[in-house]
């Protein structure tokens, strides 16, 4: 039966994107045939990557025959771990409970509820209702929808196993020997001597240690729950500041059960995490952090999972050794490499280019760059690289590829050499060189390039500018200078007054912009753009509509009596207006309008304000408040 209500319960997940968020939507029915009288729960989930403000106006449509209360509203938060990082979410969970009154085949929902400006909704869920009782009513269950929750993957504490099978969970405790079935066999790796903490706890080891820098160790972090099968709150990743991690891609999690010291624990691999040490010393890693969440663990006072942290790991690292160590070496190049090149065209003309491309495989972290050779005329340039890098079984091993462009600038018959990559071997505790030969490229001589580096003729920069002069002449009259010229000293003096004037024309201008914004920004500016703004919105967004009316009550209340009443609670308005001289009919007034608004926004058309009409109220009453008079739009 368990499983069956697993199967029926309808699941739908729709991805709402809009420039302000984006929603995960989760609706499901807690069973899907329940009898006349039961009730059952329906549950409306709405995740998103930005955190969610506000809720309102929570609908979930029913046809006859069925009443509900609610929705309870929990907050939820979320981690998910997608190749090897962490992506923290948040949302919340409505929940209503709903009763079956009469026989039949209903469609309900689809459930949906106002987030800021937009409203997410699930889809519609059918529910058969018999006459007879069906035990189909609701279950006791975690708190809300558990993505994390890999233990329990039913729900609720369902037994994983099909029906027909007559033993229960080997998860829960109190199933007698003749019930419980043969347990599995688990890895070596969770094999625990001592258990910390008889409720739950989390173990971290990391393999091989000690190391060389570049050499690649595994961080592996263990949980183990003493009370049952368990979800995961909060969970964040183990901390590895003095390490470069590689991205393994999703852990695959698996539970066993594993007994430590008379307990029988359900234990899982949470993290495998290759990472590669940076520097040598004493590097710590680990301390993960999660909370436990299941029926048999306890709660603190807010309902929060208990919380454990793994222990730290000390590695300890050492550069490789300098005996035997090869010249242009790097540290941290540590591996089992082998090293390919092809080139092409072999025949070129000098000052052209060829093209090396080079590959370097093998296990470990693959280096960034190899040692290119030195030749007089040969010009190597940055290559551009591509890699391929994965980790089958926990071993990180690759393919990146160095794509050269190189320059033959003299002519003959020139040796390349080789490509090469000093690195240390930790498996065979000695250093090695990885290499690759590159050829001989005949360069013919290029004509072209000839004639360019021909050595030009030495110009003089002088020539023609003193001529010798031909004949007997009189002396050449020179051109007048600058100051000399009409309008040359008024354009002087008047450009600094010039300045001046430009300087005020600028200041009255900004002048003028300013108190054209402080007239747009006044409290009666303000006061009259809310009400135009309540009007405009009051048919097609009633959320806006509410919000528009009450600045706008807020801001008559500062213009007319001089008073911030926004900080007042709603209950003790009324006395304040009245204290201030407002007349206590309209003190009344104002303060229904602020009840009508949170009704309007909460219950929505239910409540029986009609936007419109509170709108016009609204303007009357800042309109007949005494003071100055106001310019109400209609």
């Amino acid at each position: 039966m368990r499983l069956a209500l697993a199967a029926a319960a309808t699941t739908v997940v729709l991805s709402a994107s809009s420039a302000a968020h984006a929603f995960d939507v989760q609706s499901q029915a807690s069973t899907s045939r329940v009898g006349v009288g039961e009730s059952f729960y329906v549950q409306l989930s709405v995740m998103s990557d930005t955190r969610i403000e506000s809720l309102s106006d929570a609908r979930l449509p029913l046809p006859p025959g069925m009443t509900a209360s609610g929705p309870s509203v929990s907050q939820q938060s979320q981690v998910s771990i997608i190749n090897g990082r962490m992506s923290p979410r948040s949302g919340v969970t409505l929940t209503w409970t709903v009763k079956a009154n009469k026989a039949g085949t209903f469609r309900l929902g689809p459930a949906s509820v106002a987030v800021g400006g937009e409203r997410p909704q699930g889809r519609p869920l059918q529910v058969e209702v018999v006459a007879g009782p069906t035990n189909g009513g609701p279950q006791r269950s975690r708190r809300g929808i558990d993505p994390f929750d890999f233990l329990d993957p039913f729900g609720h504490g369902n037994s994983p196993f099909p029906p027909g099978f007559n033993f229960k969970s080997p998860f829960d405790d109190d199933a007698s020997e003749e019930q419980r079935p043969e347990e599995p066999t688990y890895p070596e790796e969770l094999r625990v001597d001592k258990a910390p903490d008889p409720i739950a706890f989390l173990r971290a080891t990391v393999a091989p240690n000690p190391v060389v820098v570049g050499q690649q160790v595994t961080l592996r972090v263990f949980a183990y729950g003493g009370r049952g099968q368990f979800g995961l709150e909060n969970l964040n990743e183990p901390s590895h500041a003095d390490f470069l991690a590689f991205d393994s891609g999703p852990d695959s999690l698996k539970a066993y059960l594993v007994p430590v010291g008379g307990i029988r624990f359900v234990a899982a691999k949470l993290r495998e995490l290759p990472l590669f040490p940076l520097h040598a010393g004493t590097l710590r890693a680990g301390n993960m952090k999660l909370g436990f969440a299941g029926r048999g663990y306890p709660t603190g006072p807010n309902g929060q999972a208990p919380q454990r942290e793994s222990n730290w790991v000390d590695v300890v690292v050492t550069e490789p050794p300098l005996a035997g160590r090869p010249p242009g070496y790097k540290i941290g190049d540590v591996g089992s490499y082998k090293l390919s090149a092809t080139v092409e065209p072999r025949q070129i003309l000098a000052g052209e280019s060829i093209s090396v491309i080079a590959t370097l495989s093998g296990v470990g972290n693959v280096p960034f760059k190899l040692q290119t050779p030195e030749s007089h005329g040969v010009e190597w340039l940055e290559p551009s690289t591509t890699e391929k890098m994965e980790a089958p079984n926990g071993v990180v091993q690759g393919v990146r590829t160095f794509n050269y462009v190189v320059r033959l600038n003299d002519a003959g018959s020139v040796d390349l050499g080789d490509l090469t990559l000093p690195y240390y071997d930790p498996n065979r505790r000695a250093y090695a060189t990885a290499r690759a030969t590159l050829g001989t490229i005949e360069v013919k001589p290029n004509p072209n390039l000839a004639r360019a580096n021909a050595t030009p003729k030495p110009t003089d920069r002088l020539a023609g500018v003193l001529r010798p002069r031909e004949a007997l002449a009189p002396q050449a009259s020179a051109r007048p200078p600058l100051s000399d010229r009409q309008g040359f000293w008024a354009a002087l003096l008047l450009a600094p007054f010039s300045v001046v004037f430009a300087g005020a024309a600028v200041s009255l201008a900004g002048r003028a912009r300013e108190k054209l914004r402080e007239r747009g920004t006044s409290l009666s500016a303000q006061l009259t753009a809310q009400l135009r703004e309540a009007r405009e919105c009051a048919g097609s967004d009633p959320q806006r509509s509410v919000a528009a009316l009450e600045r706008a009550v807020f801001l008559a209340i500062e213009l007319k009596l001089g008073f911030k009443a926004r900080a007042v609670l709603k209950t003790e308005l009324g006395a304040a207006l009245t204290e201030r001289g407002l007349p206590s009919a309209r003190a009344a007034a104002l303060v229904q309008i602020l009840e009508d608004c949170d009704a309007l926004r909460f219950v929505g058309p239910a409540s029986g304000v009609e936007p419109t009409e509170l709108a016009a109220r609204t303007s009357k009453n800042a309109a007949e408040m005494p003071g100055e008079p106001l310019a109400i739009p209609s």
